[in-house]
């Protein structure tokens, strides 16, 4: 069994060294950068691809096992067909590939990369994917070359978040389409939930995000944020040991929030799209 090291650490995005603790959780705490509004875990993780590659291997049949939802992931794909030019597509954090490769049976020219061995491997060998162990800037992909990147699930787990996204918007084509769905700290289920939400997490989630902090993250990385939504909201604690028990009233009050999170942006997940720049021409305009 890896034993998790932790280290101080100041905020990725703008390099503040001040910060003030939202809330302490398992052995760290998570802060909230107080110039940009990233949310940290202080201290951190050093050794993550080596504590997250043990959850990986122990995880992987059921990684495998989402190739059965591929309806739904198809569904959430063809949305992106309209930006599709050179007909080259990204994701990082592919894990055993299931977006990929239904991403590959829609027609595009799919690649992806993850930090974990067991993982890539399993792409790589069972579904016959173009995959890269290791990160993404480690991949070196050409210049321009995507004209979507695609996360899920992913964002959290980034130790240096705005470095990746640099290095989206390095090879994503002008006008290519970066997109993400990340954790939502400022949601309704994190505030009724409290310490018993999933997501608090320190030696998983490294970071946490927030329609604002989204933004800065993108502008900082040179990307133009398009839009942001979120969705779902939990009345129940889904992880082991958990205290919290929702009231009997709970059931009514989610609707009204599920419903409210559509358009205040307090939902359980956060999504968002940003753009690579266009090549403006000289004198145009």
């Amino acid at each position: 069994m890896v034993i998790p090291v932790f280290e101080d650490t100041n905020c990725d995005v703008c390099g503040c060294v001040e910060s003030r603790e939202l809330i302490a959780v398992r052995g760290s705490a998570y802060h909230e950068c107080t110039r940009c509004g990233l949310i940290y875990a202080r201290p951190m993780l050093r050794n993550v691809t080596e504590v997250n590659e043990e959850q990986y291997q122990a995880k992987l049949d059921f990684y495998a096992a989402k190739m059965r939802k591929k309806p739904r992931y198809a569904r959430k794909l063809r949305r992106f067909g309209s930006y599709r030019k050179t007909g080259n597509f990204l994701e990082i954090g592919c894990n055993a590939g299931t977006v990929i490769s239904i991403a590959r049976d829609l027609g595009w020219n799919v690649k992806g990369c993850d930090i974990s061995a067991a993982a890539t491997r399993y792409a790589r060998e069972k579904i016959g994917l173009d995959v890269f162990t290791g990160t993404v800037e480690e991949a070196a992909y050409p210049d321009g070359y995507f004209d979507v990147i695609y996360t899920n699930a992913t964002l959290e787990h980034l130790r240096h978040p705005l470095s990746t996204l640099r290095e989206c918007c390095r090879v994503l084509r002008p006008g290519g389409m970066f997109y993400a769905d990340t954790v939502n700290w400022d949601s309704y289920t994190r505030r009724i939930l409290g310490v018993d939400w999933r997501h608090l997490s320190p030696t998983g989630h490294l970071h946490l995000y927030t329609p604002r902090n989204i933004r800065e993250l993108c502008r900082s990385a040179g990307l133009e944020h398009v839009k942001t939504w979120t969705r779902g909201v939990r009345s129940t604690a889904n992880m082991p040991g958990a205290t919290y028990r929702p009231p009997w009233y709970m059931p009514f009050l989610k609707a009204s929030l599920s419903l409210l999170s559509r358009f205040n942006c307090k939902g359980d997940s956060i999504e968002f799209l940003a753009r690579k720049p266009p090549v403006t021409t000289p004198g145009a305009g």
